[in-house]
């Protein structure tokens, strides 16, 4: 194996060990969330029947988005990203220092590598929108849907005549639930975000021994029509969909070193069925597995086009990465939906 395969292998194996840390860091947001949950209950039971009168509740309105942003500040304080964008940074430059001959760049700047957390910009495919936004843009989203959604829940639970601690407890249920999910999404989606753009310093710092970047989609059945469209395509630095593309996104790039400093050979990937060749593309990948697994993935009447061969993987996509609907399938590629 060479060591340009080495290094590939072992970003792909050090993608693990970054979703590991996405983990620990929900792992710290989890007291604050409980936290939450406790302040807004307290918040609507210290109501009166007047306030939660239709069109009155101005007060309880801003309360509880206060309360969400206090708690969506406390999560950004508590997570460790910018101590993260410099040991991503610190790591991809000795990975990549020990599988070239060629010497690295001594460009890397800590100072830029923390910046990152406040100053990338994601492009997020969001059902039929995307998103261009900074972490901490994600995280007043954040913010405002919780403090929103507890509105919504108050003034449902108010038309529908139930009592203030029926309404108390349904937004306390609602941060366990929904909200939990929301943020666990908004982590996981920064620290991917944080690390490709670290990787992505040292990839633009050492271009002079580069060609591009290879993107590599997860292979199993959770990996998004957006990813699995754009596994193994190899793209200029800096250049085409960079991961994340969309909220809990796990793929990545990783660079191809230029053919003067490498020597082509055959390796492995990672894939939910254990090693397979790092040749292998997510749609080939897919097509070796069971009719129920490809219908999980792309559902029944894609399934059908896709095994037929009458469409490729990354036919189900548009240029921003939304995946199209059938009609829209069918305009674009003169398809038979029948």
């Amino acid at each position: 194996m060479t060591a340009h395969q080495k290094l590939l292998e072992r970003l792909i194996r050090h993608q693990i060990q970054v979703q590991r840390f996405s983990g620990s860091q929900i792992k710290k947001a989890m007291p604050i969330l409980r936290q939450l949950a406790k302040d807004l209950q307290a918040r609507i039971q210290a109501g009166t029947a007047t306030e939660f009168q239709m069109g009155r509740m101005y007060a309880l309105e801003r309360d509880l988005a206060a309360l969400a942003a206090e708690a969506s500040d406390a999560i950004q304080q508590a997570l460790d990203l910018e101590d993260f964008a410099v040991q991503e940074g610190q790591f991809t430059q000795q990975l990549l220092g020990a599988s070239v001959s060629a010497q690295l760049s001594e460009g890397l700047n800590a100072e830029a590598l923390r910046g990152l957390t406040t100053r990338r910009q994601l492009q997020l495919v969001s059902g039929d929108t995307v998103k261009r936004m900074t972490i901490p843009q994600l995280w007043d989203e954040f913010s405002e849907a919780v403090g929103r959604n507890a509105m919504t829940t108050v003034q449902a639970g108010v038309l529908e005549g139930r009592t203030t601690q029926d309404l108390a407890r349904d937004v306390s249920r609602m941060v366990t639930t929904r909200t939990r999910r929301q943020a666990e999404a908004v982590i996981r989606t920064s620290v991917n975000g944080i690390g490709g753009a670290a990787r992505d310093m040292v990839y633009q710092d050492n271009r002079d021994i580069l060609e591009g970047e290879r993107f590599l989609a997860t292979l199993d059945s959770r990996t998004t029509l957006t990813c699995s469209g754009n596994d193994q395509k190899v793209f200029p630095l800096g250049q085409g969909p960079m991961p994340p593309l969309h909220y809990n996104c796990r793929s990545l790039r990783v660079p191809e070193v230029k053919p003067e400093y490498r020597i082509a050979a055959k390796g492995e990937r990672a894939s939910y069925e254990g090693p397979v060749s790092n040749q292998l593309t997510y749609g080939g990948f897919l097509k070796r597995q069971p009719r129920e697994f490809v219908e999980e993935v792309l559902g029944k009447k894609k399934a059908d086009l896709f095994l037929s061969g009458k469409l490729r993987i990354d036919q189900f996509t548009d240029d921003m990465g939304r995946v199209l609907t059938l009609d829209e399938l069918a305009a674009r590629t003169g398809i038979t939906l029948e």
